[in-house]
């Protein structure tokens, strides 16, 4: 490897691998990032806040120690998270410039292409000195080096131990700037701890990190409490336009750009919205489809994110987002379609259905609930 010693692990590195799964344990992930030499570390397009969490708290954990670690996000940053971000060297990169020579690149909740796609030719070419940590289930990224756990509820849950690994000794996860960044991702991405991702490693973590000075509830208002008027507009926007299928059972939302001109919503404020529907008991699974921006070549594409909730017959949104060019959890999952919203709209509520039909999902009676929520 560019920069430093070798791991052993490594030398399994295969290009064309489709095999999603760890090739380096935990211990050896601290050894790699504990070489000398520089380290990049970036994420998905559009981070959310386990995704920046990560970038951030890697960052600092490595600077702290005496490494050389700088970060690099494509746009868009919701506006809560852009506080984080300025808190550690992280480049907001619009137009996927050229990466430099980075002894390591590591690339954090994510190993799918769709979600790097705005930086992926750049990307690409540094796959032999490349890391990916991630707690999702599929990906296709063949990087030299993965570790993957989709046990973790965030993948700044798995970062704690890795970071308490690169501090020798000192935990640097009491440090302000890591400690808030990994709950942030954690608390996010289980729902502030209510989603069905949330195990006793999560609660036990978390607890850690309050203890070290996290402020719980100044962060819930920060990311939470703090959203403009247009979300709810947008909100509404989704609620009026969702269509009922499955008996019920499954409600999909679609969200049009004259919505969001309407609206005078950003992008980044439909987080949240596809978990609203998940109050009416009989619902079993939600999808919000957004049409995104046509490219420089006039080309629409529809981002998906599908939520379904746990239960003896839950639907798996990762095998259903897989139909749709994406993956993720069986909770919660993303996809993404090239052409316009009406052309998908149809095949998605098709996939809906049969999804639930695979299910043997039984009946349930209007605002009732399943045992197993």
């Amino acid at each position: 490897m560019p920069g430093g010693g070798r791991v052993d692990a490594s030398d399994s590195f295969v290009m064309t691998s489709s095999s999603y799964c760890s090739n380096l344990s935990l211990e050896e992930v601290v050894a790699l990032l504990g070489h000398p030499g520089s380290t990049l570390v970036t994420t998905h397009a559009k981070p959310d806040a386990d995704a920046l969490g990560s970038v951030v708290a890697l960052v600092a954990a490595i600077n702290r120690r005496g490494g050389c670690a700088t970060g690099r996000v494509m746009p868009p940053v919701p506006a809560p998270l852009e506080p984080m971000m300025r808190a550690a060297p992280i480049t907001l990169d619009e137009e996927a410039s050229p990466l430099g020579s980075p002894d390591r690149i590591v690339v954090v909740d994510t190993g799918a292409w769709t979600q790097l796609e705005p930086m992926r030719k750049v990307l690409a070419v540094h796959l032999d000195r490349m890391l990916i940590i991630d707690h999702h289930l599929t990906g296709d990224v063949a990087a030299r080096w993965r570790w993957i756990d989709g046990s973790a509820a965030a993948c700044c849950e798995m970062l704690v131990p890795l970071i308490r690994g690169l501090g020798r000794g000192n935990d640097l996860c009491r440090d302000p700037i890591i400690r808030d960044a990994l709950y942030a991702g954690i608390a996010t991405d289980t729902g502030w701890f209510r989603f069905s991702n949330t195990g006793p490693g999560t609660l036990r973590v978390a607890a850690d990190l309050v203890e070290a000075g996290v402020d719980h509830a100044g962060m819930y208002e920060q990311f939470e409490q703090k959203a403009r008027p247009a979300k709810l507009r947008l909100l509404s926007a989704a609620l009026e336009g969702m269509q009922w299928i499955a008996e019920d059972r499954a409600v999909v939302m679609a969200l049009r750009q004259e919505d969001f001109q309407r609206a005078g919503a950003a992008m980044w404020e439909t987080e949240r919205l596809v978990d609203i529907p998940q109050m009416v008991g009989r619902v079993q699974v939600v999808v919000l489809a957004t049409e995104m921006p046509g490219d420089s070549a006039g080309k629409t594409r529809v981002r998906l994110s599908f939520r379904s909730k746990p239960g003896p017959h839950a639907v798996d949104v990762a095998a259903l987002a897989g139909r749709f060019g994406g993956g993720g959890h069986a909770r919660a999952a993303g996809g993404q379609q090239g052409g316009t919203l009406e052309a998908v709209m149809e095949p998605l509520c098709r996939a809906v259905e049969e999804a639930l039909e695979g299910a043997g999902e039984a009946l349930l009676g209007d605002g009732g609930e399943d045992s197993g929520v």
